[in-house]
């Protein structure tokens, strides 16, 4: 029979793993815009987690990405937040029975107003999935201050956007930054590189690493011409810079490559 210090030890690692994995996260309907909390307000009252698990009777499942086992859906109407829905993460069943016996209060034309709710709450859209690893990065951001369920301000926050975002464009940069006259010495068929580019809160590139090479002779020809990139994109979390190493993946084939760079 295992010891029960050791089920604890178990139990922390696997909350610890499914903590660190990005959440299905709850959904706010705001004007034209459909954003993601990054915070459930929900967590206001205290315990709503366990609270809905133990009044629930069917089968649920609780995976890594949705450790509750629920998400909400929620509306902004006239400046007031309300909370629509209660679903099931995974097959979308409606719980709101489970948060009207909690509350004591009846949803009325499909609405429960939020007045439990206050403090800043952060919803982005637009999400970037190459940066969003464990915390989900969005192009946009909004900051609502809430009081008792008003929407007192909100703030937006927008990326820097650069023109060289998509790969071939990365791509054929770097092609027209070589040095033809290197390339013509060349007799490898094709090259590939794993990058890594740090970046500063302006885009501007300050560190430039090749991780891997398959003709590391090119990786100076390599380093130089992603230097000279003029901007990286900008992303921010929750309104502050969001500092990260760029991992990229490139693959060059020789003949190719020295037709264009001619």
């Amino acid at each position: 029979m295992m010891k029960p210090i050791y089920i604890f030890l178990i139990l922390i690692m696997v909350a610890n793993q499914s903590k660190a994995t990005s959440q299905i996260p709850d959904v706010v309907f705001f004007g034209k815009d459909t954003l993601n909390f990054y915070d459930s307000p929900l967590d206001k009252i205290e315990g709503i987690s366990d609270k809905i698990l133990r009044l629930r009777k069917d089968e649920y499942v609780v995976s890594s990405d949705c450790w509750k086992g629920f998400r909400a859906e929620w509306r902004i109407i006239n400046d007031v937040l309300y909370l629509s829905n209660i679903l099931d993460c995974h097959s979308e069943k409606q719980l709101n029975p489970l948060i009207e016996e909690i509350l004591g209060i009846k949803f009325t034309d499909g609405l429960i107003r939020a007045d439990f709710v206050d403090g800043d709450y952060w919803a982005g859209k637009n999400q970037v999935y190459e940066q969003s690893f464990y915390t989900p990065i969005y192009k946009q951001e909004i900051k609502f201050a809430i009081n008792e369920g008003r929407v007192v301000n909100s703030t937006k926050t927008e990326s820097f956007e650069c023109d060289y975002s998509d790969k071939e464009d990365l791509k054929n940069f770097i092609l027209k930054n070589f040095n033809p006259n290197e390339i013509e010495d060349l007799k490898v068929e094709s090259i590939k590189v794993s990058v890594n580019i740090k970046s500063d809160k302006t885009g501007r590139i300050r560190e430039v690493k090749i991780v891997h090479s398959t003709h590391p002779a090119t990786n100076k020809l390599f380093q130089d011409s992603i230097m000279k990139l003029p901007c990286r994109p900008v992303y921010f979390l929750k309104g502050e810079y969001w500092s990260f190493e760029e991992s990229i993946y490139l693959s060059f084939n020789m003949k190719e490559l020295k037709e264009y760079v001619r």
